[in-house]
């Protein structure tokens, strides 16, 4: 919605934009849906620790200082 309402300008709906508004609300919800369902399933991080949480990174830090 809030894309439309960008692109539109139309913030405030009223009887005269309410079904082109709420035609382009779905035809964009449609078309990403289409477009997610498409895509290749997306790569997940490692479960991993984050390197700065890491042990021996931290300790390097600490004794930089």
């Amino acid at each position: 919605m809030q894309y439309i309402r960008k692109v539109s300008g139309v913030h405030t709906l009223s009887d005269a934009t309410r079904e082109p508004f709420e035609r382009a609300v779905a035809e964009v919800a449609a078309a990403t849906a289409r477009l997610l369902g498409e895509l290749p399933a997306r790569r997940q991080p490692p479960k991993t620790v984050p390197p700065l949480r890491r042990p021996e990174v931290r300790a390097r830090l600490a004794g930089k200082g």
